[in-house]
């Protein structure tokens, strides 16, 4: 029997052995571990059977979930198809019938609605969940192995468009329209609260990591694409001519015409003492040297001693560059301005002539970080030109509008 079969086998029989445990988990949505269970439910977690409900409880894995429901034949309102936008409208469906019967006080409809919305958002933080992590297993595993870059491009395509898919998602649930829907809802509010919303950073940066991996793959991929070219080139020419014996070329009285093709090597005058690979050579050639030199017996000159003069020295004021004035006046201008939002195009197109856009721009946001750790009140928000390719990883602002909130916000 192979590995495979028997650990198969132990699965089945834990799963057996656990079966009112189980059974506990699917039909009340959670179960708590005291000291008798304890054991048996770790067990179940370790092998993915069951997950966290919260610091004390476990719940069934979506995917045994939907396995279940299927079994049973569950007339549960979910569907599980690969289109996560049609299943967050199926969520809002749900949330809007638990809020219809707590409006008619049907307190049994609304614990079946609120048992089945709570499934709901644990399988759509499974599913997000399980995809961003398949996928930057996928990246790191089985990406960089292929060998030409057409093949890398067409995975690239492919694995972007699998990001596309998650971005949307996410992009679909519009958290804070969400929560907005269900603030008269203290139980479903804080269900998506701390099982969905506040998950959703760690999916976004996740995503982020994959995109900025591809885009390292790629790069890497065009720098030898070249030379992997002649390499496989070279070993197809050995393939065909076996026989191939380099020619000695030392007995020659020409040098073969396309040696003069050839990239010569470069030679330098000193060493490099930024290059840490001669580190270790530069410390011995520095050990030989014989320190009772000439040089350092020689008797050093006394040093004079400068005059000491009490007279007050003349000081010299520095006038500020042009552009600090400038930033200056734009920043008290905001900051008398309370609640008022200013663009710095704006400001730059009226008063400043003498600076590009772009500059000015940077001198701006320079100015606010170094300002915004002394005053929090003092906000920004940047406005983004649409430059028309998605996952590029550029941002591209055309303007920035400051405001000072007053001290009531």
């Amino acid at each position: 029997m192979s590995q495979s079969q028997q650990g198969l086998e132990r699965l089945l029989r834990t799963l057996a052995g656990h079966s009112e445990l189980i059974a506990k988990a699917y039909f009340t949505g959670v179960v708590y571990k005291d000291n008798q269970n304890q054991r048996a439910l770790n067990q179940l977690k370790q092998l993915k059977v069951l997950v966290n409900h919260d610091a004390e409880g476990y719940r069934i894995a979506g995917r045994l979930t939907q396995f279940l429901d299927s079994a049973l034949s569950s007339d549960r309102v979910r569907r599980l198809d690969t289109d996560l936008a049609d299943w967050i409208d199926t969520l809002k469906l749900q949330i809007s019938l638990y809020q219809d019967a707590e409006v008619e006080n049907r307190l049994g409809d609304c614990d079946s609605y609120f048992a089945e919305t709570e499934r709901l958002v644990f399988d759509l933080s499974d599913t997000l969940e399980e995809n961003t992590r398949y996928l930057s297993m996928l990246v790191n595993s089985r990406f960089a192995n292929v060998r030409t870059l057409a093949e890398k491009q067409k995975q690239n395509t492919f694995y972007i468009s699998r990001l596309e898919k998650l971005v949307n998602a996410i992009t679909a649930l519009q958290p804070e329209s969400l929560l907005e829907m269900v603030e008269d809802q203290p139980l479903i509010y804080d269900l998506l609260d701390h099982q969905l919303i506040r998950k959703l950073p760690i999916y976004q940066q996740r995503l982020q990591d994959i995109l900025d991996k591809l885009k390292v793959f790629l790069f890497e991929l065009r720098q030898i694409e070249a030379r992997a070219q002649l390499v496989q080139g070279f070993a197809f020419f050995l393939q065909q001519n076996q026989n191939y014996q380099p020619q000695d070329w030392s007995e020659r009285d020409s040098i073969p015409e396309h040696w003069n093709q050839i990239k010569p090597l470069a030679l330098f005058a000193y060493a490099d003492p930024l290059d840490h690979a001669l580190e270790e050579d530069l410390i011995e050639i520095a050990q030989k040297i014989r320190i009772d030199t000439e040089v350092m017996l020689a008797k050093q000159k006394q040093r004079s001693l400068s005059a000491v003069s009490l007279s007050p020295q003349d000081k010299t004021t520095l006038d500020l560059p042009l552009y600090r004035k400038q930033l200056r006046v734009y920043f008290d201008r905001v900051l008398r301005n309370e609640g008022q939002s200013i663009s710095a195009v704006a400001f730059q197109q009226a008063f400043v002539d003498d600076i590009e856009p772009s500059i000015w721009l940077s001198c701006v946001l320079n100015e606010w970080l170094r300002r915004q750790q002394r005053n929090k009140r003092l906000q920004m928000e940047l406005i983004q030109a649409d430059v028309g390719r998605h996952f590029s990883g550029n941002k591209k602002v055309r303007d920035i509008v400051l405001q000072f909130r007053s001290a009531d916000n």
